[in-house]
């Protein structure tokens, strides 16, 4: 077993300390931020054993150590440990507080969750997303991205394994029913604005959980910063990672579209889509073959609002 240093046993007084503290024993403090957040979801029925989960936690338990580090400064002097639990308790009351509001839409937050779960560990789950929350098609996605032609194709291929596979996999592990899926539809169809302003509730409580470890992918940019990247040609992974989730951002680069020489159609609202892209030829096709109505012939249906 890791031996610690006296520095995460002792009262730290002051910023230099606490630095200290913390590169000493960063590993300590990342595992024990895990360890409080899986016994949480533990206690409340919302843990499952398995690799999503795993690596959900891993990235929330490193993004609330890497946010300790910039709170705890100003609640010294203490012991680091004492300060990260209440800390880390604090940030779990909050959001658990956050869901109260949320559950008279209950069927929205598990199927936004488990998006969202689906794309921690799946590139294709990640990629539709820009349609799930935006409509952007395969052509729109890759051309946002700055693709070149040879990756744009592996973009249409991540909508079709999607199509085929993973969404109905995702609506599975969600355990969402046919009648459930329709009547995410019809509240869609008949309260648009309401399911809306749901969404993006929902969005903004669940998406800390659900960023890429790494603190660069956690941040917003500024303007500048965006129109480097586009002009530049760079950070195609900081935008696949980072902008379906931020409706803020893109927001930003829809009002500037034209500085950024963007092609694509970039939705500056948010519309969920509940079933995934189907090309034009496929829907028509499809819809010509009785009682064929999964987007991969399975007995999950297409959701009218989607058609």
């Amino acid at each position: 077993m890791k031996t610690l240093t006296s520095s995460v046993k002792r009262l730290v007084t002051n910023q230099d300390e606490f630095q200290e503290s913390i590169s000493a024993d960063f590993p300590f403090f990342l595992e024990r931020s895990s360890g409080i957040i899986k016994r949480n979801l533990q206690d409340m029925g919302q843990w499952v054993d398995d690799t999503s989960h795993e690596k959900s936690l891993r990235r929330l338990s490193f993004d609330l150590v890497v946010w300790f580090i910039e709170y705890c400064p100003s609640q010294l002097p203490g012991h680091p440990t004492v300060l990260l639990d209440g800390f880390i308790s604090d940030f779990l009351e909050r959001f658990q507080k956050s869901n109260v509001s949320l559950t008279s839409n209950s069927i929205l937050y598990r199927f936004i969750e488990g998006l969202l779960r689906r794309a921690a560990v799946s590139r294709d789950s990640l990629i539709c997303l820009f349609y799930h929350f935006y409509g952007m098609k395969p052509a729109e996605v890759g051309l946002f991205l700055g693709l070149e032609k040879g990756e744009t194709l592996e973009i249409y291929k991540g909508f079709e394994r999607w199509r085929q596979k993973g969404w109905n996999q995702a609506v599975e592990e969600i355990g969402l029913t046919d009648r459930e899926l329709f009547s995410l539809a019809e509240t869609q169809r008949s309260q648009p604005e309401v399911f809306h302003e749901d969404v993006r509730k929902i969005l903004k409580t669940l998406s800390p959980f659900c960023r890429k470890s790494e603190p660069q992918f956690n941040r917003c940019v500024e303007v500048e910063k965006w129109y480097e990247m586009f002009r530049e040609g760079y950070g195609c992974e900081y935008r696949m990672w980072h902008l379906p989730l931020c409706q803020s951002c893109m927001n930003t680069i829809a009002k500037f579209r034209d500085v950024f020489w963007l092609n694509a159609t970039i939705p500056s609202q948010l519309h969920l889509h509940i079933s995934p892209y189907v090309l034009k030829k496929e829907t028509r096709r499809r819809l010509s073959v009785p009682g064929n109505i999964s987007p991969s012939g399975s007995s999950h249906s297409q959701c009218p609002g989607d058609m």
